[in-house]
């Protein structure tokens, strides 16, 4: 019998889609002891109402990537690029909030540690074709 390879998008995109979806669990059930912020009174309830959303986010962006990771060619490339904007854009927005409050770095490397994982897969998934 023959093994199935799988492309690295697929492994990427099935790791990522966990990683999401336990750490927008994380974040929408137990946002207090999650959160890496230390606010208090009002904008501590505005803060974790924040990270709240962005935990539902974060669950429907792994349901997402489960869901596609079986797929190839242009759709794979519209897929992944699309994450890659996505990334792009929450590493600025990730930079805005910095200049307001300090952020601890693993923000930011688990920021670009993603951006680097679909560059390459992106890469993979053309050169396959």
């Amino acid at each position: 019998m023959r093994q199935q390879t799988k492309l690295f998008s697929e492994v990427i995109l099935l790791t990522l889609s966990f990683i999401f979806i336990i750490i927008g669990i994380l974040l929408l059930l137990f946002t207090e002891w999650v959160s890496l912020l230390a606010l208090k009174g009002m904008e501590k309830e505005i803060a974790n109402i924040v990270q709240q959303f962005l935990g539902s986010s974060f669950i429907l962006i792994g349901i997402l990537c489960y869901a596609i990771k079986g797929i190839k060619g242009k759709p794979l490339y519209l897929t992944i690029s699309g994450l890659l904007i996505f990334s792009c854009i929450n590493l600025y927005l990730l930079f805005l909030f910095s200049s307001l409050i300090i952020l601890p770095s693993i923000y930011f490397i688990f920021q670009i540690l993603i951006q680097l994982m679909l560059i390459f897969s992106l890469y993979d998934a053309i050169k396959r074709g």
